[in-house]
């Protein structure tokens, strides 16, 4: 049961931070939470805690007696044995309980029901979260900004793009297309590799030549860099379709503007 209302709340949770095509908080957690937590001593035990009431905001719904850890070395939380991401943004205290037997500890998820002797090194342990999250997404930031704002161009496109896959095979939207529409893409450019005596490959391989950059929010200095680091030479999938000859089988004109929007609201949300 706590699984499942573990799965709902995750899905909500990434539903309502939907902005156009793309999951910004998504994309941040992701940006934060595998991270290795800084400045932590050689040996660090994970924090345990019998927490009497923790209540999931998104669904209202109260765990009692559940056990809590904080692992030691990244941004997460287990709660009866599930794991779900921390959100530290904020640590509020919102005073004792009704019954003045609880400190209550708000956080954007959570709120957790602490006994008095545990407050101490709760708050501790949750403020230190805290500054963890702010510190990993000011270094988040800088990365991005540097990353938008660092120029680059593709490779031009020659034989070798017959022994080709496509790479960054994320952000379809029902304004660039669909899975189904992409499919029929792939068995195309399939058959126009063979003709040419090459070979389109499902995933990514080292016999391959050229990668083809699909999703628009991935054409960026960084991963473009980190393609050519592995050996391939870089192109879009929208010039890719106008070698080939099959720029009718997609919207070319959409996906160039979705990009151009992208890159727009990057521009404003990090600086130039």
């Amino acid at each position: 049961m706590l699984k499942k209302l573990f799965s709902m709340f995750s899905k909500n949770k990434e539903k309502n931070s939907l902005q156009g095509c793309k999951d910004e908080s998504a994309e941040e957690v992701s940006a934060v939470s595998g991270q290795k937590v800084d400045t932590v001593p050689e040996k660090v035990d994970d924090e345990v805690f019998t927490v009497d009431f923790v209540s999931i905001r998104e669904s209202g719904e109260t765990i009692k007696k559940a056990e809590v850890i904080f692992p030691a070395n990244n941004q997460y939380i287990i709660i009866n044995g599930e794991k779900i991401y921390f959100d530290a943004y904020y640590v509020r205290d919102e005073g004792m309980s009704s019954d003045n037997l609880y400190h209550r500890i708000a956080t954007p998820d959570f709120k957790f029901w602490i006994l008095p002797k545990d407050y101490k090194r709760f708050m501790s342990i949750a403020n230190y979260r805290h500054d963890m999250l702010i510190k990993n997404r000011k270094k988040r930031d800088e990365f991005i900004k540097a990353d938008i704002n660092t120029s680059f161009e593709y490779d031009p496109i020659d034989k070798d793009i017959y022994k080709c896959f496509i790479s960054n095979k994320t952000g379809m939207c029902d304004a660039i297309g669909t899975w189904e529409q992409f499919s029929k893409v792939e068995e195309q450019i399939a058959k126009i590799c063979e003709k040419n005596n090459g070979k389109y490959f499902k995933t990514q391989a080292k016999a391959a030549k050229f990668a083809i950059i699909f999703d628009y929010a991935r054409r960026t200095y960084s991963n473009v860099t980190s393609l050519r680091e592995k050996g391939y030479k870089v192109t879009t999938f929208e010039a890719a379709l106008e070698f080939f000859g099959l720029s009718y089988m997609w919207n070319i004109k959409n996906i160039k503007k979705m990009e151009n929007e992208h890159k727009k609201f990057m521009k404003e949300r990090y600086g130039n």
